[in-house]
């Protein structure tokens, strides 16, 4: 791309640097930001200079004859090219990923990667997002990549590895019963649906919304978790309980649908103006179960800075099952987890039931 034309007032001024007020400031290649660079113009060009020759790629007489080095961008390739088909990512997943891919290609694609610093990494880190969270997303995503140019030998150590970790509190206010019942009552009958069969199967929002009739089968609810799907492949066989079986009869209404939780459209719609990811004209999506669960909330009074979402169920079906008896381990396997520690996770910040014991030594005396 052809860079933008330098202002006459602006001719011979060293890249990145600019007038600000009664002097001078100087923006940052990577990460935008602005430094003020006083009054004087002299020190302000050389300075300017200096910084230029530090953070911007070289593009001299040696590198034409030697070749240019290994970028920021050459190790995103490989990681595209290598590593991501192997991780197997959900859609969704994936979109998420990628935005941060492109946001590290567009901050410091063009820098090589053996002039890339620990201090540049944390600087970046820092500066493309005020979010914690966000944050250690980006570290991670960046250590994946810069870890792409260790195997392929063009660096010998990873220097996000030495970065700091941003660690982040939950938000969300778990849902508790109580609310849980008040937004219940202020839902429609296709989302009170939905919502109790993800209280009693534990399962995510996407799964909910894509269960069939077919998948009831033998006594059973068959599902594939679409978030394990193609990665650790957990299937679920869901014992079709008294109150499970219930809440299928009750889904079985007036309306012909192949999906459990279904509903008519407001307004009919040709089927090249419906989402791409519809199938049948009753199908519910993901996005319209979390619109629908808000307003219910939002109906029910249930405020906040950080109100529960639908995903709150699962972690209160997980709670309440825990307080009825079972273990932690038997949660996990009707959750899907892979791990213990995600299914604490999940029941943390719910209250554990007191558990009654006796004391077991008598003292002699």
């Amino acid at each position: 791309m052809t860079p933008r034309p330098r202002s006459k007032a602006r001719q011979g001024w060293p890249a990145n640097l600019y007038p600000n007020r009664d002097g001078y400031k100087y923006r940052h290649p990577t990460t935008k930001k602005e430094t003020w660079m006083g009054t004087d113009k002299a020190k302000a060009f050389a300075a300017a200079k200096k910084l230029n020759a530090l953070l911007m790629p070289t593009n001299d007489l040696v590198d034409r004859v030697i070749g240019s080095k290994e970028t920021v961008a050459d190790a995103i390739a490989v990681f595209r090219r290598d590593d991501i088909p192997g991780r197997k990512w959900a859609p969704k997943t994936a979109e998420v990923y990628e935005s941060v891919i492109r946001r590290i290609e567009a901050g410091i694609g063009a820098r090589p990667v053996e002039q890339v610093t620990v201090k540049d990494c944390a600087e970046f880190i820092r500066a493309v997002t005020a979010s914690d969270r966000a944050r250690q997303q980006f570290r991670l995503v960046l250590g994946w990549i810069l870890g792409c140019a260790v195997q392929e030998g063009w660096i010998d150590t990873n220097p996000v590895l030495a970065t700091r970790r941003f660690q982040h509190e939950r938000k969300r206010t778990r849902l508790t019963k109580e609310i849980y019942d008040s937004v219940w009552d202020h839902a429609e009958p296709w989302l009170r649906l939905a919502m109790d069969l993800s209280l009693v199967t534990l399962l995510r929002r996407e799964d909910i919304v894509s269960l069939k009739f077919s998948d009831v089968r033998d006594g059973f609810l068959w599902v594939v978790p679409q978030k394990t799907e193609g990665t650790s492949l957990v299937k679920l066989k869901i014992r079709i309980s008294e109150q499970l079986a219930t809440l299928l009869s009750q889904a079985r209404d007036s309306v012909v649908s192949p999906y459990v939780v279904h509903r008519l459209p407001d307004r009919a719609r040709p089927s090249d103006k419906r989402a791409s990811a519809r199938v049948h004209h009753t199908q519910v999506m993901p996005e319209q179960l979390t619109r629908a669960f808000q307003d219910a909330r939002e109906a029910a009074g249930v405020a906040g800075d950080n109100p529960p979402s639908f995903h709150e169920i699962r972690s209160l079906g997980g709670a309440l099952v825990r307080d009825s008896g079972w273990t932690t381990e038997e949660v996990q396997a009707l959750m899907g987890h892979a791990s213990k520690s995600m299914t604490d996770h999940y029941l943390d910040g719910h209250d554990a039931p007191w558990t009654e014991v006796a004391p077991a030594l008598t003292l002699g005396r």
